[in-house]
């Protein structure tokens, strides 16, 4: 087992300075890698073209909760003769306003700056520990943990991350997931539909979730739409695609998103995060509209939401996509007048 690393006084700076927009790079690098769950692997994040294991094996680490895990890095077509940082960081760190703080979330004691070879090689060891183990992984904020939390994971966040990250310039270049033995798993989100009856000629319904499904901050029991949680969705710059949706299995026309989570430190900038306190975390939202066809006639139909799955997070629905559904009846104006004021619409 590795010991804690202790650095020269004048290192720290520097190790938060990459580690810090390390959040930032985390807000893309989940959008980069493969939108369905395979598992957990060694990405790189773009225009990095860089290949990296984990003790060899080209998958995240498996961490024990007690005790710490030496892993060795090892990588290709790094930069060449170039300082690098490796460490282990919580995924808040993806998804912190401002992002320039993100070394908050970092366990910097463990951290390991190395300098590639000429040719672009890395190998370095770092301990990736879990919150109180022996050791633990300790950050600045004590909202930081390893494994994350099951409130932190109903957001999004599902996974703790190793990151190789360019130690002058704070860009990051590859990164892998770590999966606990004990890890939580997120709950399914859910769907709202306004309005639930439908008129002869009404095509338009709004989607979102359910009332106090997806509370501020979020919750241990909350079930937020989780897919997509660091970069968003749909998020052309970061590769993540939109929504699917069908009615009664056939795909349906539709405007959904999913806001990014946000979690609010000192001096947050997010808009989402004004009014709010230190240390709050913003699960994402769905939002948007879906069109019914008028071919979908008298009676009840299913709507099925399908968000695509950036997480390592083994998904819910089909095709590995985090999926929600509900029910709608159109009706004519006939069966409309017993609903009342305004029929069915």
């Amino acid at each position: 087992m590795s010991p804690r690393r202790s650095f020269p006084r004048h290192m720290p700076r520097r190790i938060c300075a990459a580690v810090g927009a390390l959040g930032l790079e985390l807000g893309l690098l989940a959008g980069a890698g493969a939108l369905t769950a395979s598992p957990a692997s060694a990405i790189p994040i773009p225009p990095s073209t860089s290949s990296c294991t984990y003790n060899g094996s080209p998958v995240a680490v498996a961490a024990s909760n007690t005790a710490g895990t030496p892993v060795t890095v090892s990588c290709t077509g790094l930069p060449a003769s170039t300082a690098l940082i490796v460490a282990q960081t919580s995924p808040l760190a993806g998804v912190i306003s401002p992002s320039t703080v993100g070394a908050r979330e970092a366990d910097l004691a463990t951290a390991m700056p190395v300098t590639t070879s000429a040719t672009g090689t890395l190998s370095a060891t770092i301990t990736v520990t879990a919150t109180g183990g022996t050791p633990g992984f300790a950050a600045i904020d004590k909202k930081a943990v390893c494994p994350p939390t099951q409130a932190q994971v109903n957001a999004g966040l599902t996974n703790c991350v190793v990151t190789v990250a360019n130690l002058a310039t704070s860009t990051g270049l590859n990164f892998g997931n770590i999966i606990y033995g004990t890890q939580p798993s997120p709950h399914a989100p859910t769907l709202k539909l306004r309005p639930s009856l439908l008129g002869e000629h009404r095509k338009l319904v709004t989607a979102s979730d359910k009332t106090g499904a997806c509370p501020t901050p979020v919750r241990a029991a909350s079930r937020c739409w989780w897919g997509a949680a660091l970069t968003g969705a749909p998020n052309a710059a970061a590769g993540v695609p939109g929504f699917v949706v069908t009615i009664d299995g056939v795909p349906a026309t539709n405007t959904l998103a999913a806001s990014p989570a946000v979690y609010c430190a000192p001096g947050a900038t997010a808009t989402a995060c004004t009014g709010l306190p230190v240390g709050t975390l913003v699960g994402p939202h769905l939002s948007g509209t879906v069109l019914v066809p008028l071919s979908a006639g008298e009676g009840t139909h299913t709507v099925v939401v399908l968000e695509p799955n950036t997480t390592p997070d083994p998904g819910n629905g089909p095709s590995n996509t985090v999926a929600a559904s509900a029910t709608i009846v159109r009706c004519d104006d006939a069966a409309a007048a017993s609903h009342g004021p305004g029929g069915c619409e």
